[in-house]
């Protein structure tokens, strides 16, 4: 484990705020934090995304601003908010503003902890308001049971075995069983962690 990696955590409210009128943005509707809010994503990119929700808004997110408080570089930076994109909790808006006879572009930068589907976002920029449906994964029934907690942990232990929380909703019931018959949750993630490394390496 790299050294930078033992840091501690800088505090949100410490964080710089960029220009007035520009910054993080909160995505409206959210649903209430709790602490398996990022649980489907790689533990970076959980990590980059707890420390975004916790900033208020007009801080600034961007790249550069982020690597001299994250213990992360530039193009790891990028590749974490690109993924946190595709995973539907953050959207860099390019909007067209007028005023005083000019007008010009800027990009807002809108986040939630509540990730979104296209189509929810495409609602969002279109100015048509708040759609009632779009979270892009659904609070599933069970999502806090052991069997959907080992599944969505996955991820933090190889990469490769990253789940949406969809996928582990309908895989919590498989896992469900094993777990009834004295497997540990620990148990039943190092046994499904070898199995996909074994079919990724083909050993």
């Amino acid at each position: 484990m790299a050294v930078h990696d033992l840091s501690p955590e800088p505090a949100a409210d410490a964080h710089p705020l960029a220009n007035p009128g520009y910054g993080k943005r909160s995505a409206p509707e959210q649903l209430p934090r709790t602490a398996s809010d990022f649980v489907h994503l790689p533990a970076r990119e959980a990590s980059i995304a707890a420390y975004l929700d916790r900033l208020p808004d007009g801080a600034d997110v961007s790249v550069k601003t982020l690597a001299k408080v994250l213990p992360y570089g530039q193009c790891a930076l990028r590749a974490a908010l690109r993924r946190l994109s595709e995973a539907g909790h953050l959207r860099r808006v390019r909007e067209h503003l007028l005023g005083d006879g000019t007008q010009h572009w800027v990009t807002r930068t809108y986040f939630t902890r509540t990730a979104r589907d296209d189509a929810w976002w495409a609602s969002f920029r279109a100015g048509g308001g708040v759609p009632s449906r779009g979270v892009r994964e659904a609070e599933p029934p069970g999502r806090r049971e052991p069997a959907f907690e080992v599944l969505a942990g996955l991820g933090r232990r190889d990469a490769r075995m990253t789940l949406s929380a969809a996928a582990c909703a309908a895989l919590a019931p498989l896992a469900g069983r094993w777990l009834k018959r004295g497997v540990t949750p620990e148990g039943l993630g190092l046994a499904q962690t070898e199995i996909t490394v074994r079919s990724t390496c083909g050993c």
